[in-house]
């Protein structure tokens, strides 16, 4: 079990920091844990990262949008960035709670697939996907060298456990092969100015089959997938430190530095010039 009363009288509260190591499907950015004291509440507010909480022992609420659940011992609730939320502790039975902060290119597709969607996400507890020995004593791995790809390499193993069977309905045998032809014109030309149009009218099908299609293989849409690619060869580029933003902006299909600015930062949590001079200031390490 979790023991919970050292933590309460030693520090209720543990965090650490760490750095993703050029990772952009999914970094981790924190990790903690919080033995949770009656008055301790957070929001209505919002975060810039998606938080996963999950619960070693007693009990307590998260809301959002108009509606809140009671989450006790092996429940589980997702905040996602930008949106208002508030959480706190049974005032009899406060909670102590884990969690994991992150972000990542990948990060909304796997909180989907772990079941963590909707207004409000929240998973109960489920003997048959026990998550707990994943969540115990994350702060053991504070001294490791590699301890952001460990973190990393936890975070996926426990999406892995959460993950709900697809229910979409069964798709033609040659979908895949469509999807594939899309997605092989993608990495090909993402560097062009190319939109739906022109990936729909590569394989032959009308704009919105091609979306439907994306959305039931790769649950998200041919816009998000090109974004997603885009943003990856980005990072590589700017960790090489040989190009300037414009360049690396135009490199990857964007005319508009402003624009791939904006959107770089909101995909990867970082502007373009603070992730370059990040991943030169870790080479140098």
């Amino acid at each position: 079990m979790f023991s919970t009363t050292r933590r309460k009288r030693r520090n209720p509260l543990e965090f650490i920091y760490t750095k993703p190591v050029g990772l952009t499907d999914l970094a981790v950015l924190e990790v903690g844990t919080q033995a949770g004291t009656p008055d301790m509440k957070f929001g209505p507010g919002v975060r810039d990262m998606y938080i996963l909480h999950f619960i070693h022992s007693g009990y307590g609420t998260y809301a959002a949008g108009d509606s809140r659940e009671r989450i006790g011992p092996g429940g589980l609730f997702l905040v996602i960035p930008d949106t208002v939320h508030a959480y706190w502790p049974d005032p009899d039975e406060p909670w102590h709670y884990s969690w994991f902060g992150f972000t990542g290119t990948m990060a909304a597709r796997l909180c989907k697939q772990a079941g963590l969607a909707g207004n409000t996400p929240v998973r109960l507890p489920d003997r048959s996907h026990s998550v707990a020995p994943l969540f115990h004593d994350l702060l053991a791995l504070r001294e490791e060298p590699a301890k952001e790809l460990l973190f990393t390499g936890l975070l996926y193993r426990i999406f892995g456990t959460l993950a709900v069977a697809d229910e979409e309905p069964a798709l033609r045998p040659d979908v895949g092969q469509h999807v594939r032809k899309a997605v092989a014109f993608i990495n090909a030309r993402y560097a062009d100015a190319i939109g739906l149009v022109d990936i729909s009218g590569h394989i032959g099908l009308d704009a919105k089959y091609v979306c439907r299609l994306f959305r039931q293989r790769l649950s998200m849409s041919p816009y998000r997938y090109l974004t997603d690619v885009r943003m990856r060869k980005a990072c590589r580029l700017l960790r090489g430190g040989q190009l300037g933003i414009a360049e690396v902006a135009r490199s990857v299909g964007y005319q508009d530095q402003l624009l791939f600015s904006r959107m770089f930062k909101r995909m990867i949590g970082l502007s373009p010039s603070a992730y370059r001079d990040r991943a030169l200031l870790e080479n140098r390490e």
